[in-house]
């Protein structure tokens, strides 16, 4: 039988032979559970991979510090890498009131008919905004920041978006409305309009989705001194001229507005009242605007508001109605009466290289624009810089017919120069063409 003393050195021999063997055999992840006993006979077997474990052990510990000392850095990277990834992946939250970028969803409060084309929309948003933006700050409720201003309506069945007016609020509204962001437009369906025909359809309790607001022409900066404002509409492109009425009256007392309303049906105006044969000493009479008067009869909404105005500003609002389904219509005559009364024989500066008062410069300027341009006529001494303003609202063609087609240009819908009933009436009498901006919208 061989000795314990022999079988440890023929042991030792083969393993020194074999070290892929000892590699493999020692490497494992096998663990022994206990400390072999001195007395087994196997005891020498035990004590070399005790020898082997503690040597790869101390190997072990030696390498830990270097890994310890680059693995927080590595870390901190991956972090930052991962941070930067999802911030940049992750789209920011949604705004959920009225704003200039996206569209924001507001529910049909109340619907008026006011003629089988046309309806008055009074909308409330989803979620109260206690500042809306186009809300002077710390001001009442009522107090718009800008005198014109339009917010966009999204056709979400085509993908389209249209300019619509906000009407002026009611003395009636209370201030809770107002803070609660209430809005009201007048809408007429008009033919091929998909944006007109898809809100007039709409009823109470559905859904329209607004972006803005969109300020438009800073009417007060460009009245300057001057004190006269002719605006000349054609259907719903009277509540531009009511915003603007409303803008000027309450900022000086001797301001005074002249609003030229034309219509297609008696309906816009006031409910339809019998025909009547007109006596036959009025057939060849030449039939003329009438005056809106506070007196008026079943008024529609839109009269209504207008003689609330009336009896706010008094004779400082002039309000003259062209209904064409009766013949009348506002000829070259009428405008130029309306710019001609109570016109003062100031002189007044030419306007000449400032954006605000040279019409020249107008011809391709937007009718959208950022508030708070400065007027360069003051930088040559003008102590009386300013102009009375004739503008024009309503479709393209009545647009065209008095003041000239607007013109694209590099994809933005600017004024052009100044055509049609306006510039044959600067081209009579050059005081008109001196003293009076003309802008379309």
């Amino acid at each position: 039988m061989m000795r314990h003393g022999q079988f440890r050195s023929v042991l030792k021999g083969a393993l020194a032979s074999c070290p892929r063997v000892q590699q493999h055999t020692f490497h494992t992840s096998w663990r022994p559970a206990v400390q072999p006993y001195v007395s087994q006979p196997h005891g020498a077997r035990w004590n070399g991979f005790r020898r082997h474990h503690s040597t790869t052990t101390r190997s072990s510990a030696q390498s830990t510090p270097k890994q310890a000392r680059a693995f927080p850095p590595l870390l901190i990277l991956g972090l930052l890498l991962g941070g930067t990834v999802y911030y940049l992946a992750t789209p920011p939250a949604k705004p959920k009131t009225l704003n200039s970028e996206t569209f924001i969803p507001y529910t049909i409060t109340a619907r008026e008919a006011i003629s089988p084309t046309s309806v008055v929309l009074t909308i409330a948003p989803h979620v109260r905004d206690p500042s809306p933006p186009y809300l002077q700050p710390g001001a009442t409720p009522s107090r718009w920041k800008h005198p014109l201003w339009s917010v966009e309506f999204k056709q979400p069945e085509v993908q389209i978006a249209r300019h619509y007016t906000p009407l002026p609020p009611l003395q009636a509204d209370t201030d809770d409305e107002a803070r609660d962001g209430t809005l009201r437009f007048y809408v007429r369906a008009v033919g091929g309009g998909e944006m007109s025909n898809y809100l007039s359809r709409l009823g109470v309790g559905r859904d329209v989705w607004l972006r803005g607001p969109h300020a438009g022409f800073d009417v007060l900066p460009r009245l300057g001194h001057c004190r006269r404002v002719v605006f000349l509409a054609g259907g719903t492109g009277l509540v531009p001229g009511m915003q603007v009425a409303r803008a000027v009256l309450d900022q000086s007392d001797d301001t005074k507005v002249s609003l030229l309303w034309a219509v297609r049906k008696r309906e816009e105006v006031q409910a339809a009242a019998p025909a009547t044969a007109a006596p036959w000493w009025q057939l060849w009479a030449s039939k003329s605007p009438t005056e809106l008067r506070a007196d008026m009869e079943n008024p529609s909404h839109i009269a209504a508001h207008l003689t609330e105005m009336k009896a706010k500003y008094g004779d400082r609002l002039d309000v003259r109605v062209a209904v064409d389904e009766e013949g009348t219509k506002f000829c070259d005559s009428d405008i130029r009466k309306a710019l001609l009364a109570g016109l003062s024989a100031t002189q007044h500066s030419s306007g000449t290289g400032c954006r605000l008062h040279d019409q020249r410069l107008h011809e391709h300027a937007s009718e959208f624009e950022a508030p708070g341009a400065a007027c360069q006529c003051s930088d040559s001494g003008d102590a009386n810089a300013g102009k009375n303003l004739l503008m024009i609202s309503g479709p393209d063609g009545f647009i065209a017919h008095y003041a000239g087609p607007k013109v694209w240009l590099g994809g933005t819908l600017t004024q052009g120069p100044v055509g049609g009933v306006a510039a044959e009436l600067q081209r009579r009498d050059g005081k008109l063409a001196s003293d009076w901006l003309v802008l379309k919208l």
